[in-house]
């Protein structure tokens, strides 16, 4: 009699459980929300340069917990604020495509999603 009931609460324990938040098909930012990649872009058009970039965000006063994660909102841990306002370098290696992912670090809420993308070239 037991294990049809330990089977039911863990059913239903797996249930509840959220997944990770879904990865950003496009560039976007949620109301109150802003990010910029300074410079947007490799100053060449060559598919595999390096380059670095400062990554400035800000949030509204009552989400200042953010995390910033690269590639998807389960990637690396980029960076990580507790203020309104906030800036990042990167090191020498942000390539064209890449995505910087900003987090509601309590809520696990995309808050906004940029990617580092080719100039237009010639």
């Amino acid at each position: 009699m037991r294990f049809p009931l330990i089977a039911c609460l863990v059913l239903a324990l797996a249930a509840c459980h959220h997944g990770p938040p879904p990865m950003p098909t496009q560039a976007f930012t949620a109301e109150g929300v802003t990010m910029q990649l300074d410079p947007p872009a490799a100053p060449d058009c060559k598919p595999g340069t390096t380059y670095r970039a400062t990554l400035t965000w800000t949030v509204k006063s009552d989400l200042p917990k953010t995390d910033v994660h690269i590639g998807s909102p389960t990637g690396p841990l980029f960076a990580r604020s507790n203020d309104q306002k906030a800036h990042e370098e990167t090191g020498d290696w942000v390539k064209p495509g890449m995505w910087f992912v900003l987090l509601d670090r309590e809520g696990d809420t995309v808050l906004g999603a940029i990617q580092a993308g080719p100039k237009p070239c010639p």
